[in-house]
């Protein structure tokens, strides 16, 4: 099968398995292992059609969409992000299955494959305004898969502004060059002087969707509140749209001009280093990683700048380390960040608990996932061997090639940038010894953290929907102490008092998190 045609095959998959999981979404689990696999099937074929695009001597192919009727084209840029979708997806939609049958999640599975196929269409696209188009579907999926009101209406309204802004640069492009084709604007730019303010709009709006600061104030909410799936996919797919759009409209129009290339690596340090601060002050894990997706999509966007800086100023050398630094930190950040945000689902699914402060001593419960999210945090802090630091060591290098360069700016950026980068990863190794100490190491500061085990979940129908987090003999002790009015700690709070803000979406309770469903009855 050509590389177009398992692009179409996936989005099919995506959106067949989307509309059947919606018409059996009263019956959660099956609802869920239909989104997963199909899901599964679909984000296998575009890791196949993502490598096959990047290996092939073909370096572009080209086709339709077949049941939209769009343009679709796929080369070596757009191949690296049906990769990095791909490889975050598959992961996700196999543990989607089994966090369906946690007794307080929601059925999420077609807005995730929904989303997934808007996130597909948008990088493969030819024309500008369908882009806007597939970007919007995606980040109107996202919004309602943040399991806050709050954050959602936040979501909401930023992406109408951030969709405004799109809409804005299509209308000037129309205007100027007749057509929304990339490739005929790109011809007829040649032929007329370029004005760089058109795609200033889009780019400003493709910033937001990616979550650069200090257009960032959706992100950290959404990730907070969402299930761990979903705040996966806000991280490794809908966030890396913002980022190809960014790109996408920054290459628009014939070459960019410098102060658009020192624009981005402007933004990118301020997102890395802000990002990175803000990380060390939360507790909540999702927030915490939301804000490491911040400080990468900063550190994505140095080896962009750098890319585009070399375009404007025609240094060959320059160019090829800064996109290959890019790209290779956008792959790894999909591959860690996944990794550890599924790691923070699966604390929680047998915990209860977001908020680090309440965990301590699960390394012991929970050898694997503790396993899991060490290499993770490693990767995420740029540690070496992993794949986290290979990557920024290359945009290190393309800020040496920077400053011993001919141009007063380069000479004077290339340093500054070299030395914000190396506190922003100071910064992160810092975080990754405070999320792992706190949470895996120590003892036990709850009950439910005493009790946390690895044993798989939802396994034995005896331990009720979703399984347990307690062993059946603790069930029954637990029920006991439930009728003697000895509540177990933190479910008196979850049940009276409310819950805190950071545990809002968690939202533990003694029947669901500690005694199955037929002790209940």
């Amino acid at each position: 099968m050509s590389v177009i045609g398992l692009v179409n095959q996936a989005v099919a998959w995506y959106a067949a398995s989307a509309v059947l999981a919606f018409l059996f979404a009263m019956r959660k689990p099956l609802s869920g292992a239909i989104a997963g696999i199909g899901g599964a099937v679909a984000s296998a074929m575009l890791v196949v059609a993502g490598g096959a695009a990047l290996l092939m001597p073909e370096r572009i192919h080209g086709g339709m969409l077949q049941f939209l009727h769009l343009t679709i084209r796929v080369g070596g840029v757009n191949a690296l992000w049906l990769l990095a979708i791909g490889l975050s997806a598959l992961p996700v939609s196999l543990f989607n299955i089994s966090w369906h049958r946690h007794p307080q999640v929601k059925a999420n599975g077609p807005l995730v494959n929904l989303l997934l196929a808007a996130a597909t269409c948008a990088v493969v696209v030819t024309n500008i305004g369908s882009l806007v188009v597939m970007a919007e579907i995606m980040a109107l999926c996202a919004a309602f898969l943040t399991g806050c009101a709050a954050s959602g209406k936040l979501w909401f309204a930023l992406g109408r502004l951030g969709t405004l802004l799109m809409t804005w640069t299509c209308w000037l492009v129309w205007s100027t060059y007749g057509t929304l084709e990339l490739a005929q604007s790109n011809l007829q730019a040649v032929d007329m002087m370029q004005n760089p303010l058109l795609w200033l709009p889009g780019l400003v709006g493709f910033a937001l969707l990616a979550g650069a600061i200090p257009l960032h104030g959706w992100a950290p909410q959404a990730h907070a509140g969402a299930s761990a799936p979903a705040a996966a996919l806000f991280s490794t797919v809908v966030m890396k749209v913002g980022l190809y759009g960014m790109l996408t409209v920054s290459l628009a129009g014939g070459v960019p001009p410098l102060w658009w290339g020192v624009m981005l690596l402007a933004l990118g340090m301020i997102t890395a280093f802000i990002g990175g601060l803000y990380a060390l002050m939360e507790h909540n894990i999702q927030r915490l990683l939301a804000y490491h997706t911040l400080e990468n999509i900063g550190i994505i966007l140095l080896g962009l700048g750098a890319f585009v800086t070399g375009v404007a100023t025609r240094n060959s050398t320059l160019m090829v380390l800064g996109f290959i630094g890019g790209m290779y930190h956008l792959i790894n950040h999909s591959l860690f960040k996944t990794t550890l945000f599924l790691g923070a689902g699966a604390v929680w699914f047998r915990t209860g608990h977001r908020d680090i402060e309440k965990l301590g001593g699960i390394g012991k419960k929970m050898p694997l996932i503790s396993l899991a999210m060490l290499v993770g945090l490693m990767a995420m802090a740029a540690l070496p061997p992993l794949n986290g630091f290979a990557g920024e060591w290359v945009i290190y290098q393309s800020f040496f090639k920077m400053s011993t360069g001919d141009l007063f700016i380069g000479r004077l950026l290339g340093p500054l940038l070299a030395v914000g980068l190396a506190i922003t990863g100071a910064l992160a190794v810092m975080c990754m010894a405070k999320v792992y100490g706190v949470t895996f190491l120590g003892a036990p500061r709850t009950k439910e953290a005493e009790n946390a085990t690895c044993a798989p979940l939802a396994d034995d129908p005896e331990r009720g929907a979703g399984g347990g987090v307690l062993p059946r003999w603790r069930h029954r002790r637990a029920v006991a102490a439930a009728a003697g009015e000895r509540r177990l700690p933190g479910a008196g709070s979850g049940i009276e008092r409310g819950v805190a803000a950071d545990d809002r979406a968690a939202a533990y309770r003694l029947p669901a998190a500690a005694v199955p469903a037929d002790d209940l009855l």
